[in-house]
C-alpha cells in the first residue's frame, strides 16, 4: 500500500457510495498469504510475504481481496 490513510479513506468512500465494495458484513472472512491479486481498496498487489483477506458474502459472485489496513479501512467506513 502506498497511498496516504487518508487518500484512501476517500477511495473506500467513493467505492462504497458507487457499490464497488458492499456495506454488507461477510458471513466468513478467510485468511492467508497473499498470491499476488490485487487489493480492491488500493489496488495495489497483496505479496506472497503480506497477509490477504477475502470476506466471503452470501452471493457467491462477490469476490474481495483486502490487505489488512485496506480491510481496517473499508470496515471503519462502513460503520460510518
Amino acid at each position: 500500500m502506498h497511498e496516504d490513510r487518508r487518500d484512501l479513506a476517500a477511495v473506500v468512500r467513493q467505492k462504497l457510495a458507487a457499490g464497488t465494495l458492499p456495506l454488507e458484513f461477510p458471513a466468513k472472512m478467510w485468511v492467508g498469504k497473499g498470491n499476488g491479486g490485487r487489493c480492491d481498496v488500493c489496488e495495489e498487489p497483496i505479496a506472497p510475504t503480506e497477509i490477504e483477506y477475502e470476506p466471503d458474502f452470501a452471493n457467491p459472485t462477490t469476490r474481495l481481496k483486502f490487505h489488512q489496513a485496506c480491510l481496517q479501512l473499508w470496515n471503519q467506513e462502513r460503520a460510518q
